[in-house]
């Protein structure tokens, strides 16, 4: 049985398939992204494509293959790995030189940075969406997927990436992947153990036990464009879910030279968390779920082109695309945004509940409306919500339950600070130093973060977005053993601080829940009119 697919009209693959597989699983095995957050349980909607030549549109999930079919996975294709050659050099590709390749895979994204080991210099990054995504858009469907059919999969589809990874950013420089002799990664715990092909499935449930927290170096694994000799060096991790993207991203922020109690904040689908204070690491993580990363959000979306990254009130609704394209959803930093107008207008209370047109007095309700699409997700059944939703554009809005899932998803994240902060017996007003990290940190207005409760609001002045620190973190570790000693000297000096038994963090995520506690006032430049 064959299934042809095409991106917007352009064929990109022909395969063959077995009868009965669902269009989701004929597309995994071929080799084709699709986003698919839920995991293929039919909950997210997402992994919608068009039957050729009907236009029909159906959920890959919940469409099994019964004859030959022709589909068009449109947008789906324009999540590509593109190569970015950041500093060219003819002298250095005239000169013989060892590479290496520092990854930091994430959930959501791969990057990888192609770096001279005899001068230092990276000479190319490369990066794209994590390949993953198809099989679920957070860890812990992830985790469940190798439960129930092994992890093989999902690690021979991640070294494919990496793999990929390189030759592409070989190419943008001229290099010749014969010449790279190291690697590096930093991730996730559960990422780390995919990519080594380990198991993950100890760390889904209690007691969380990981296979490895690595920290050791070994052979590169077979079909991976490097020397022969090459070595792969995984960053050492804290816990199940505090992991090596956050020791990388300790070493390279310096939050170890900051004065006075300092955080560390890396916020995802797992929210990771350490504070600083008296020269150890108090960390935590917490499940925010993939809200901030749009996944599971009505009109969601990565940050990619034409996702809707600033949302303002300024005399009316000013919106700002990635790309400044047509919108075509709404990402993390948006959603944060636009959650904090709606607080500040009054078109969500204090208990988060999203107001109608009828119940506030303020100009944005014109933007207040029942949802008229008959095509909002939830609860993985199609249906007409007779609920308000706030609309950005004519065809994008957020709706009620994505606020619900923003809120939870803050909440978590507000609890694991608050609880770190309690454990050393500190308050939020002694911090010093409170770093944004990764990518939906650094596109982050700080002030709507503020406002909607995710950072602490007397902590605002001391907040930096400080970038793709565990990247940064995995290239130090490539570049010299002493980044290696200093990343197991963080791990020593760290103490690990289980939310799930916490009787503090279950409080303050019911205290988090409200936003009673959580204004702060805009700069004057930035006032919303009331």
């Amino acid at each position: 049985m064959n299934l042809g697919i095409s991106s917007s009209g352009k064929r990109i693959c022909d395969t063959v398939v077995n009868p009965g597989d669902t269009l989701l699983k004929a597309m995994r095995d071929a080799g084709v992204y699709i986003d698919a957050p839920c995991g293929g349980e039919g909950r997210c909607g997402k992994c919608l494509v068009r039957i050729a030549p009907t236009g029909e549109e159906v959920l890959a999930c919940r469409t099994c293959m019964g004859e030959d079919i022709d589909i068009d996975v449109g947008g789906h294709g324009e999540i590509s790995i593109g190569a970015v050659l950041q500093h060219p050099s003819g002298a250095e590709k005239d000169c013989p030189a060892v590479y290496g390749v520092a990854f930091d895979i994430g959930t959501t994204t791969v990057v990888a940075h192609l770096v001279n080991l005899n001068t230092g210099t990276r000479i190319a990054t490369t990066s794209g969406i994590n390949d993953q995504g198809a099989y679920g858009a957070d860890v812990i469907t992830r985790i469940k997927y190798c439960a129930e059919n092994g992890h093989d999969a999902l690690t021979s589809l991640t070294r494919k990436q990496l793999a990929s990874l390189i030759r592409q950013a070989c190419l943008a420089s001229g290099t010749s992947w014969q010449d790279i002799k190291h690697i590096s990664i930093a991730a996730n715990t559960t990422m780390q153990h995919i990519a080594a092909g380990l198991s993950p499935v100890g760390m889904g449930a209690a007691p969380f036990t990981p296979a490895s927290l690595f920290g050791m170096e070994i052979p590169a694994w077979d079909g991976l464009p490097a020397a022969d000799d090459a070595s792969i060096f995984f960053a050492p991790a804290i816990a199940s879910y505090v992991g090596g993207d956050i020791t990388a991203g300790i070493l390279a922020s310096g939050l170890g030279e900051t004065e006075g109690p300092s955080i560390y904040l890396d916020i995802g689908t797992n929210g990771e968390i350490a504070l600083k204070h008296n020269g150890k690491y108090y960390c935590c993580a917490t499940a925010a779920g993939p809200a901030f990363e749009g996944a599971e959000i009505t009109m969601g979306m990565a940050a990619v082109s034409g996702a809707i990254a600033n949302v303002k009130w300024e005399g009316g609704l000013k919106l700002a695309t990635i790309g400044n394209g047509a919108p075509r959803g709404i990402c993390g930093s948006g959603l944060i945004d636009a959650f904090a107008v709606l607080l500040e207008t009054g078109a969500v209370d204090e208990t988060g509940r999203m107001l109608t047109a009828d119940d506030i007095s303020h100009p944005i309700a014109k933007h207040m409306r029942v949802s008229d699409t008959g095509d909002v997700w939830d609860s993985g059944r199609t249906e007409s919500l007779r609920c308000p939703a706030f609309w950005l554009t004519e065809s994008i809005f957020i709706s009620a339950s994505d606020i619900r899932k923003l809120q939870l998803a803050k909440a978590a994240i507000a609890a694991g600070v608050q609880t770190l902060l309690h454990y050393v017996g500190i308050t939020e007003g002694q911090l010093s130093t409170l770093m944004l990290a990764g990518g939906f940190g650094s596109n982050l207005d700080k002030h709507s973060a503020a406002r909607v409760g995710l950072i602490p609001k007397c902590a605002l002045e001391a907040t930096q977005a400080i970038g793709n620190a565990a990247g940064e973190g995995a290239v130090l570790a490539l570049l010299s053993k002493t980044s290696r000693s200093k990343l197991a000297d963080i791990c020593s000096h760290c103490e690990h601080i289980e939310l799930s038994t916490s009787k503090i963090f279950n409080e303050q995520f019911i205290e988090q829940m409200t936003f009673r506690k959580t204004f702060v006032p805009y700069p004057i430049d930035k006032r919303l009119e009331t």
